[in-house]
């Protein structure tokens, strides 16, 4: 199939919108799967696969952009402006872009999530990789769904003091609660700057993740007590947090 692909590339460009009905746009779109990452496509071959998959983008019918977005969405080789077009587009289109396209930029990524579009937010949340600014940005947005996603993703850079603000925020949902505690271990920072806090759920949130009395609220001599206690080589489990 590539080398007839490649081989109509020209004649492709031409006809794709002034003679091709929608389900031939979609097989299009289908066949640029086929090669727009090949290795095979000599500079132009892949200026003439750009100039189509541009033109699918743009194409007035929904299937046509869905077929393409699956086809070419989630390429490295995507030029990052088509990359922005579907991640724009209506939902169908833009999630997939948006969770796995590899050439998204931080920045863009912020502006989407500016949006407020809580399933956008979501797509984001679930990204491969998310670095410490855009998860800041998700956080500050004030959603739970999206904080929790974040939460769940191992790729998820969570830097100190986004912890410190979702365990202010959201410290006394018992959800939010049990997956800080399942992403596992917070950090000396963390704990020290929430033992310094004065809101009352954050005092229980330490008392829950230290599993002490309410009169024992000493970082250090939480975890002294934990040892003595249950005298194991490590008192976290990545499932059940604290044991």
């Amino acid at each position: 199939m590539f080398e007839t692909v490649r081989h109509n590339l020209q004649n492709y460009v031409l006809n794709a919108q002034e003679h091709m009905d929608s389900a031939q746009r979609c097989r299009l779109a289908d066949e640029m799967a086929h090669i727009f990452d090949h290795d095979g496509l000599n500079e132009r071959e892949r200026h003439l696969a750009e100039e189509i998959i541009a033109n699918l983008i743009d194409d007035e019918v929904e299937s046509v952009r869905v077929a393409i977005a699956v086809a070419v969405g989630t390429s490295p080789h995507l030029p990052v402006e088509l990359a922005h077009k579907l991640a724009c587009d209506i939902s169908t289109i833009s999630l997939p872009v948006l969770k796995l396209s590899p050439i998204l930029e931080d920045r863009f990524l912020e502006d989407i999530l500016k949006t407020g579009v809580v399933d956008k937010m979501l797509a984001i949340a679930d990204r491969h990789n998310v670095s410490a600014q855009v998860c800041r940005r998700i956080v500050s947005m004030g959603r739970k769904e999206p904080v929790l996603r974040l939460l769940a993703n191992k790729g998820a850079k969570i830097n100190d003091h986004t912890m410190i603000t979702i365990i202010r925020v959201y410290g006394d949902d018992e959800t939010v609660e049990q997956a800080i505690f399942d992403r596992g271990e917070l950090s000396d920072d963390v704990l020290t700057t929430l033992q310094n806090l004065s809101e009352a759920h954050v005092s229980d949130f330490i008392q829950k993740y230290f599993k002490i009395p309410g009169h024992v609220m000493d970082v250090e001599r939480g975890r002294d007590l934990l040892e003595g206690i249950n005298r194991k080589p490590t008192w976290w489990h990545s499932k059940q947090g604290p044991i």
